[in-house]
């Protein structure tokens, strides 16, 4: 078998809105409007570089079912970029966009095929006018799918074994991955298959979910698009040798990297020690993310001095326009999405949890959530039926583990603080 090479994308999600940005410059803006396209366009790049053979995209290249014509000819120019390489593309729709969706009449490429949704279709790449892999895919139809597709796919046939097959697929692979369980399934639906590479998408977090015997990943999506997806983000090279045995490389293609950071008041007795520290960390921030621009949370904790005036009305605000005003017109910026105050005053929280009366009580109720995740998983399950529901999921974000321990700290500070504010301590 001829050696091959090719990328592994997923979850575009091209002309995407960065949530929670507001009130930037004019230069920013414009640089995050770009963002899920530029970051496209470097894969393209990518693949001529690296002369791979061909692209996945496992899923959600765009961000909506009705994808705009925008986001659709910017796709579409991507692609005639790859064909005149004599690069091919394979494609599969997931739940942002499923073929049910409106589009527009777009002529595609020919050396772009995009798998259907009614049964898996199979494509043979051929290098050289030999055939050397076999492509398997199927796309949604509609948004929720909440069947196991892979149970449309078909064990390897004995005459195909000695081809290289892959199998692309959006899914939520096992039940703790964060996202809407479209397509649920194990990693045994994908094993006892007998497919070589599994090109998965859905999951905006890289993973490689199995090494060999076959090799799963995620790809994660090219493109952090809130401030919950920090980390590097990009696709994977694959390359495959004469005997089909592949490595894998991940390379990282995001426009801009999405920070958040935790700074403690702990120790500080004046607000320069908070300035310095601010800017210190942006400074970290730019250096560590390179030619990259950044947006960063920075979330303000600890116990300290600087308690009462951070709480002040506007302070943070104030602080927040002071360090984006430097940034503006600077090509590699640290933008400031927010700065948070998870602060606490001086209080000795172990000795109050002694006391034997409310106060004590409470923070007594508190640590033992904090203290037994099944407390937390059964308030999820008490939850779930209120995000799955098409009402909740207009107006709450999915909530995990780590989501609610959050929000219980944060309830435990506001009991603290007006108990403190109303003298009861």
């Amino acid at each position: 078998m001829k050696p091959f090479r090719f990328i592994h994308a997923a979850d575009l999600h091209l002309d995407s809105s960065f949530k929670g940005i507001s009130d930037i410059d004019s230069n920013i803006s414009k640089e995050l409007s770009e963002a899920t396209f530029n970051t496209y366009n470097k894969i393209v790049d990518l693949c001529m570089e690296r002369e791979v053979d061909f692209l996945l995209i496992s899923g959600d290249i765009y961000n909506s079912q009705d994808r705009s014509l925008r986001a659709q000819l910017r796709f579409r120019d991507g692609l005639k970029r790859l064909s005149n390489k004599g690069i091919k593309a394979y494609i599969i729709h997931g739940n942002h966009d499923p073929l049910s969706g409106w589009s527009s009449n777009i002529e595609w490429p020919e050396n772009v095929h995009i798998f259907g949704s009614g049964s898996v279709e199979k494509e043979v790449f051929e290098k050289d006018e030999e055939p050397i892999a076999n492509i398997y895919g199927i796309s949604y139809h509609k948004r929720e799918v909440k069947t196991n597709l892979t149970k449309k796919f078909k064990m390897v046939s004995k005459s195909d074994r000695e081809m290289f097959n892959i199998g692309m697929l959006h899914c939520n692979l096992g039940s703790d991955t964060g996202h809407e369980p479209y397509s649920p399934c194990i990693l045994d639906d994908l094993s006892e298959l007998g497919y070589d590479y599994w090109a998965l998408g859905h999951v905006h977090k890289k993973s490689v979910i199995n090494e060999e015997n076959p090799t799963v990943i995620y790809s994660g999506n090219p493109q952090g698009l809130n401030p919950k997806e920090t980390d590097e983000r990009g696709c994977y090279l694959i390359d495959v040798d004469e005997y089909g045995d592949l490595k894998y490389k991940f390379i990282p293609t995001e426009s801009v990297r999405w920070y958040i950071e935790e700074i403690s008041i702990e120790g500080m007795s004046i607000e320069q020690d908070l300035f310095s520290e601010i800017d210190d960390k942006i400074e970290e921030i730019r250096r560590i993310s390179s030619d990259v621009p950044s947006i960063c949370r920075l979330i303000l904790t600890g116990r300290g001095n600087l308690y009462s005036t951070l709480s002040r009305k506007g302070y943070l605000e104030d602080l927040v326009n002071e360090k984006r005003s430097g940034e503006e017109g600077e090509r590699n910026f640290v933008w400031v999405e927010s700065i948070q105050n998870r602060t606490e005053p001086e209080i000795d929280r172990d000795k109050l949890m002694e006391r034997e009366d409310f106060i004590g009580g409470l923070l007594k109720l508190f640590e033992e959530y904090y203290s037994d995740k099944e407390k937390i998983v059964d308030v999820l399950d008490a939850l779930h039926p209120l995000y799955s529901s098409p009402s909740g999921r207009k107006f709450l974000e999915y909530s995990d583990y780590d989501t609610l321990i959050s929000l219980l700290k944060k309830a435990e500070k506001v009991c603290l603080d007006r108990m403190i504010r109303e003298g009861e301590m």
